[in-house]
């Protein structure tokens, strides 16, 4: 599930499997190089301690990859959501004078790439919404839910 980041549990045909490899899940087991089996969903208070440190990591790897798609989604258009608080203040860090110089920055044309946006805003802009997305996998009740606004990625 890359385009919507679902965790699942794999059965392993072969033990060099390393963190971050992308490897071929989908229905055709006949393209399955590295997966035997479908196990199912993962759950996150039962991942190895490895798999949950490395989860950020991977996360903002994914976001990095898809850079084009949450710049558009969500960089480039993020709105206030009340009077009082902006849609960049979802992100851990991010209070009410970084939102408005993020939004300053932004201008009417918008950010073009990821580091454009961190390089103006001095920010590390994959990190942050990694650390939101994985707060929400954590925290089921974290409302609004960025993640299920900004996925699945469309290519």
């Amino acid at each position: 599930g890359e385009s919507k980041m679902m965790l699942g549990r794999y059965s392993s045909k072969s033990a060099d499997t390393t963190v971050g490899e992308r490897i071929y899940v989908g229905v055709d087991s006949t393209k399955r190089t590295a997966v035997g089996d479908i196990l199912g969903m993962a759950r996150l208070d039962r991942l190895s301690n490895s798999a949950s440190s490395d989860l950020p990591l991977i996360t903002q790897m994914f976001i990095e990859e898809n850079q084009a798609h949450f710049i558009k989604s969500f960089f480039n258009i993020a709105g206030p959501l009340s009077l009082k608080q902006h849609a960049f203040e979802l992100l851990p860090g991010i209070g009410k004078k970084k939102a408005l110089q993020m939004v300053e920055s932004r201008g009417s044309s918008g950010f073009s790439s990821l580091s454009q946006l961190d390089e103006a805003c001095s920010i590390d802009s994959a990190e942050l919404l990694a650390k939101r997305f994985v707060a929400e996998i954590q925290d089921r009740n974290l409302q609004p839910r960025l993640s299920e606004l900004l996925l699945p990625v469309s290519s």
